[in-house]
């Protein structure tokens, strides 16, 4: 085994355990790839803005448990790769069948999406990253398509 991989949970706990049950998921991930540093950055503001005291971010929390894994590589990011884990692997790529012995933080993340999914709605599902060229802040999306 590496590093760990923290993971965190944030939500107004102060609600019954039925009415925290009840609530939609926001999933937020980053540092998939080491070098990509702004993504920390970003990271740490938004868990910020959500800890904070103002009436937003008491409202998100009353509607919403965040599951947040701010460092999906503390490998590769530990030992200074660029884009790659401790393996040279990259996981961004091993998201569709990632083995749990190669890619354990995505294997468990994957885990984590899928149990949270089968017990309540997961609202968000966001990827933080940074680009080499890119300027600001952008988004990238998915297109849903009905089966």
């Amino acid at each position: 085994g590496g590093l760990d991989c923290e993971v965190l949970s944030i939500t107004d706990y102060t609600a019954s355990g039925n009415e925290i049950a009840m609530r939609p998921a926001v999933v937020f991930t980053g540092r998939v790839h080491p070098g990509e540093v702004v993504a920390s950055y970003m990271m740490e503001g938004t868990i910020s803005f959500l800890l904070g005291d103002s009436a937003l971010a008491k409202l998100l929390r009353e509607m919403y448990i965040f599951r947040i894994v701010p460092m999906l590589n503390p490998d590769g990011v530990y030992h200074g790769n660029s884009r790659t884990s401790l393996s040279g692997c990259d996981l961004n790529r091993a998201w569709m069948n990632p083995e749990p012995n190669v890619f354990p933080t995505i294997w468990h993340t994957k885990q984590m999406i899928k149990q949270l999914i089968a017990t309540r709605k997961v609202s968000l599902y966001v990827d933080f990253h940074g680009h080499s060229r890119k300027k600001n802040i952008f988004m990238y999306g998915v297109e849903y398509r009905k089966q």
